[in-house]
């Protein structure tokens, strides 16, 4: 057999492969719309990695997927049709969904929802997993918890005793007392301003040594000056100062220790953490958001494995972080990341998951027209009108067509239509192709009937997909347009 004839039959091959690839793709693409295989395993995939593939997880991460579908930032992704034939369809896709699982005896996976989006960015999802978490709330809470009882017990009550040594010395009990309420209502409004977001941990912790400075500037100017009293007095207001912040490195420490780490924050899932036990104090004491941050934790426990993932991303944060102020973004960028990763994974699945549809299709559209590979390439060996025919309708498809293989097929399959004309292809079930199977049939001697097999073959090949089949056919029409020779010149 000649190199030009080769390259003829390879050409009509997959030529017919690509038409059926075409008609397999487009069954598959209606396909998974209607039964949403797409958004599916989307959503079983975010279950497998909020459960981490345990099954004593599955509960608590089945609850905390429809959670996490359910808020607003992640509904928003799932657009479905509107107006009057949208909603005709919407009604044919849920009732079709609802018959595909009862026959298959599955779940909804979408919970009490009849649909859910086909992609979720990871901003999305790690933005409404850790607002779950309500990480900010929980700072926010324990910081002014703390500061609150670092004025009280660290500022006032020791200014308090020291004043109190001096009226007991002096006899006066009244005296720097308006000074005394001055600093408390400074104090109060440095409180304020911090709480309303005004200035942050550092400038009032700044603000906070400030006033006292002028407060022992003030008692200075009140008191008699070159008294004994006066000067034990200053003496024990500037150890007290010394004593909260004496160098750069308390401050920093104190910081620290006011303001939870990130990995302390991610604690608080743990019931006998020291964080968590605070909080929970706080809310005995005052209510209010710290009681309403305690029973969103409890009405949405999160699976082991997704604690365990966010500790360690939160120690990762952690060391690589100074700006605490900082640690709950790079957190949820760490999550992203996390995200993307499962969803790459979860994607080959789906690549995995569909080429085995395109298998069960592409064997369905070859019994449906007969297409026998085995039959197709003997046709195409024997037959030199036929194969002329069909390899130069490929090339001209080929020449028509654009050099890559579009993301929507509709103007491929449009082409294609125009290409194959009145083409003889050797498909179908027409008296003269099944008399010619037979005939080869007679002298086959393998158990497997022979179009079975050509059956199989030709399912494989339409399961390679449309684009491959595309690329291999400017290939080889290439190949052959480079073997031609030259012609000559008059």
């Amino acid at each position: 057999m000649s190199l030009p004839l080769i390259l003829e039959v390879a050409l009509g091959l997959i030529f017919i492969y690509l038409t059926l690839s075409l008609l397999a793709s487009e069954i598959q693409e209606i396909m998974g719309a209607l039964l949403q295989w797409r958004a599916e395993h989307l959503k079983r995939s975010i279950e497998v990695l909020l459960s981490g593939n345990e099954t004593a997880e599955e509960t608590d991460a089945t609850a905390l997927a429809n959670y996490l579908y359910s808020s607003p930032l992640i509904r928003s992704l799932n657009q479905e049709a509107t107006g009057p034939i949208g909603r005709v369809f919407r009604v044919f896709n849920h009732t079709l969904g609802r018959l595909y699982r009862l026959l298959t005896r599955t779940r909804n996976i979408f919970g009490e929802a009849h649909s859910g989006p086909s992609y979720i960015p990871a901003p999305a999802f790690a933005q409404t997993l850790l607002e779950n978490l309500q990480l900010d709330s929980i700072r926010t809470l324990v910081v002014d918890s703390r500061l609150r009882r670092f004025i009280e017990e660290r500022l006032m009550l020791p200014v308090n005793h020291i004043v109190n040594d001096l009226r007991a010395s002096t006899a006066n009990e009244f005296l720097l007392n308006s000074e005394v309420r001055q600093l408390e209502q400074s104090l109060g409004q440095i409180t304020q301003d911090f709480q309303e977001r005004r200035t942050n941990l550092a400038e009032t912790l700044d603000r906070l040594l400030e006033r006292l400075e002028e407060f022992r500037v003030i008692a200075q100017d009140v008191l008699p000056d070159n008294h004994h009293l006066t000067e034990t007095f200053m003496r024990r207001l500037q150890y007290l100062k010394r004593n909260v912040i004496y160098s750069e490195l308390d401050r920093i420490a104190l910081l620290r220790k006011l303001q939870p780490s990130l990995s302390e924050l991610i604690t608080v899932l743990d019931d006998n953490s020291a964080i968590y036990q605070e909080l929970l104090n706080l809310g005995k004491r005052e209510g209010g958001l710290a009681k309403a941050v305690l029973d969103r934790l409890k009405t949405q426990p999160l699976p082991t494995s997704v604690r365990s993932s966010l500790e360690m991303m939160a120690q990762q944060v952690q060391t690589r972080v100074t700006d605490l102020e900082d640690d709950v973004s790079q957190l949820t960028q760490a999550v992203e990341s996390w995200f993307d990763r499962a969803m790459e994974r979860a994607g080959g699945v789906y690549r995995r998951n569909a080429k085995a549809v395109g298998l069960i299709i592409g064997f369905g559209i070859a019994i449906a027209f007969n297409a026998d590979s085995i039959h197709m390439v003997n046709r195409l060996a024997t037959d030199p009108i036929l194969r002329q025919a069909i390899a130069q309708s490929a090339e001209q498809f080929s020449a028509s067509s654009p050099d890559a293989l579009p993301a929507e097929l509709a103007e491929l399959r449009a082409t294609m239509d125009n290409a194959l004309g009145t083409v003889p292809i050797p498909l179908g079930y027409q008296s003269e192709i099944l008399e010619q199977q037979e005939a080869a049939e007679a002298f086959w001697t393998f158990p497997i009937p022979r179009r079975v097999l050509g059956w199989l073959i030709t399912a494989v090949a339409i399961s390679m997909g449309a684009s491959f089949w595309f690329d291999l056919l400017k290939k080889v029409v290439s190949v052959k347009a480079s073997g031609r020779a030259p012609e000559s010149k008059s």
